[in-house]
């Protein structure tokens, strides 16, 4: 019973907006895509097959269909720094596509990222009580985040004609659906409700695409 209290103290995370800053990132890396780790829900030691983020030029992919990977990033000035409680959702703007999706519990050793044994989407609550949460540790107990400060969340199989668009943001709606997000800096005191900058992508018109609307221009103009 004082564990389920925990969890609802550690997920009641909506408050006044803070001026430190935590980003979030489309990339086209962060697991193989040749893994079969890629859209796993296991509690299990993904670093074998961990990669180092890409992130989208411009926020802007053609259109088409990928594999993409969802990370935040620390502030410089937060080494040390923990996230012990997030809840993500799909933006309203959102019209992409979005198949198979996870977020990455992570294990390696005694240490794990999120409490729990059922599977978490994307756009679900990750909480962290007996669990490390997301931390940036430059240690041998690093649960996938890199030494510049950022983190992979996890993973979404995203198909996006022209136009559409992807993003997704903290869910801090009210009546207590968003549980928002609870940080911790590195002497375990609270940071109050830190800004959460979405993660956004345009799909643009391929190269073979706008090359034949060219084309059909200057056909025309003849």
């Amino acid at each position: 019973m004082r564990k389920a209290l925990v969890l609802v103290a550690v997920l009641g995370l909506v408050g006044a907006v803070s001026a430190d800053t935590i980003t979030l990132f489309w990339s086209t890396t962060g697991i193989s895509t040749t893994s079969p780790l890629l859209y796993s829900t296991a509690l299990t030691n993904f670093q074998p097959v961990y990669e180092a983020p890409t992130p989208i030029p411009s926020n802007e992919l053609d259109a088409g269909t990928y594999d993409l990977f969802l990370w935040g990033q620390f502030q410089p000035s937060w080494d040390g720094y923990q996230i012990y409680g997030l809840d993500l959702l799909w933006d309203a703007t959102s019209d992409a596509t979005v198949g198979s999706n996870v977020s990455y519990r992570q294990r390696v050793g005694a240490f794990k990222r999120w409490d729990g044994t059922l599977p978490i989407l994307l756009d679900g609550v990750m909480a962290a009580v007996t669990a490390a949460g997301i931390a940036w540790d430059h240690g041998a107990n690093r649960l996938m985040e890199d030494a510049t400060g950022a983190f992979l969340i996890g993973a979404a199989h995203v198909t996006g004609t022209e136009g559409q668009i992807l993003d997704i943001k903290l869910d801090t709606r009210p009546g207590g659906v968003g549980k928002g997000i609870a940080c911790r800096d590195a002497d375990q005191v609270d940071i109050p409700d830190p800004t959460v900058i979405p993660a956004h992508l345009l799909f643009i018109p391929e190269p073979l695409s706008i090359l034949l609307v060219l084309t059909g221009m200057l056909l025309r103009r003849r």
